[in-house]
């Protein structure tokens, strides 16, 4: 874009569209500026909904990112309750649910991810998964001391509603299809050693094993999962945390792909987020990095480029989970590695991940905060030389 835009509209009111729409003010952009998003609630905190949240420890108000006064005093208009549901990149306009179409000169897709679902599957009441603000509200009414549990999925969202069920006193269990908890993030050893400290907190854990069905009582609540082992797990509730897929429907497919600075390959289109596969010119390769700052970075980029200020994020990827005592912390980026070198004590340990030269790739700390700052260095320190970034064809 030659020139700055006089009309902006930013789709998604999770972090990554708030924090474009900020960052745009706060770079000082004074065209128009709206913020559409299918949700009712102001902008809130994601990562506390599996936590603070369900635990008690946070209102629904405490976790909310801005307040209206806010969106008055910058000039935002925000638009709530509405789905975006066609782009024109043409005619450059968006189509909301309620019929209204927002005419512009710069669009951000944020729509982050949704949950996603088993497949053939009907959902039976008792049964939540877990994304949104009201999601939330209505699992936690539910989490009542001495009811028993069923989580499947082992992954980050199940561990951490997994935890917080635990201290609020009810009987858990845990589904995986794979080996260990996180397999697939952060290897087999580091998932048993994790699965070892599950199951000392009371949590029963069955692993290598799926569900294949919902077995109701004779009111239609959920009553038992079946089992691909052919065995059933009673339970009163279950939570189906299986990962997320990228909402990227409004450009034709799921994921969005971007070069370094957030463009799409539709001119003046940006996307940012967890709905966003980005180019990071250190790691050679597109990612698509479902974290908060992951997704706050790739937002400030993007607004800044839109107003001529060339941006790039490139940052070491970094995220966290809290869960069974644990702070876990990662940070890096390893999808293989070819060894791994693990420092234990007690209630903290570390994990390095190292390609077949014993480099590091990547990092995990668990309770030890103080090595993350050397580990950032190390990691930047060894970054390759930025890779050159294919071309995004032009639409």
């Amino acid at each position: 874009m030659t020139r700055r835009p006089g009309n902006v509209v930013v789709v998604g009111t999770g972090l990554a569209g708030l924090r474009s729409a900020e960052t745009l003010r706060a770079h000082g952009f004074d065209g128009r500026l709206t913020l559409v998003g299918e949700e009712t609630h102001l902008p809130y905190e994601r990562p506390a909904l599996s936590k603070e949240l369900l635990a008690g420890k946070r209102s629904p108000e405490q976790l909310t990112l801005r307040q209206p006064e806010f969106f008055r005093e910058q000039k935002i208009e925000l638009v709530l309750g509405r789905r975006v549901e066609k782009v024109s990149p043409r005619r450059r306009t968006v189509l909301l649910s309620d019929g209204r179409e927002l005419v512009w000169d710069a669009l951000v897709i944020a729509t982050g991810a949704r949950a996603r679902r088993l497949r053939g599957l009907e959902t039976p009441p008792g049964v939540h998964y877990l994304r949104t603000l009201s999601d939330a509200l209505g699992l936690s009414a539910e989490l009542v001391r001495g009811k028993r549990l069923a989580v499947v999925g082992a992954g980050f969202i199940g561990a951490e509603v997994a935890s917080t069920a635990v201290s609020l006193g009810l009987d858990v269990s845990v589904i995986e299809p794979l080996a260990a908890p996180l397999e697939r993030v952060l290897g087999a050893e580091i998932g048993m050693l994790l699965a070892k400290r599950y199951r000392a907190q009371g949590v029963e854990l069955r692993l290598g094993t799926g569900v294949t069905d919902f077995a109701c009582g004779a009111d239609g609540r959920l009553r038992a999962l079946e089992l691909s082992d052919g065995s059933e797990i009673t339970c009163d509730i279950a939570v189906v945390g299986v990962g997320a897929e990228p909402a990227g429907e409004l450009l034709g497919g799921q994921e969005i792909e971007t070069d370094a600075s957030g463009r799409t390959e539709y001119e003046n289109i940006y996307a940012c987020g967890d709905v966003a596969s980005s180019w990071r010119p250190s790691l050679g390769r597109r990612l698509r990095m479902e974290h908060w700052t992951s997704a706050a970075g790739q937002a400030a980029a993007v607004a800044r480029t839109i107003l001529g200020e060339e941006s790039v994020h490139d940052d070491v990827p970094f995220f966290w989970s809290d869960q069974f005592g644990l702070r876990l912390q990662y940070v890096g980026f390893a999808s293989t590695w070819a060894s791994i070198d693990v420092d234990e004590d007690g209630d903290t340990f570390s994990v390095r991940y190292l390609d077949e030269d014993e480099r590091l790739l990547a990092a995990l700390v668990a309770n030890r905060p103080s090595e993350l700052a050397a580990l950032r260095r190390e990691l930047a320190a060894r970054s390759r030389t930025p890779s050159r970034e294919p071309e995004l064809e032009a639409v």
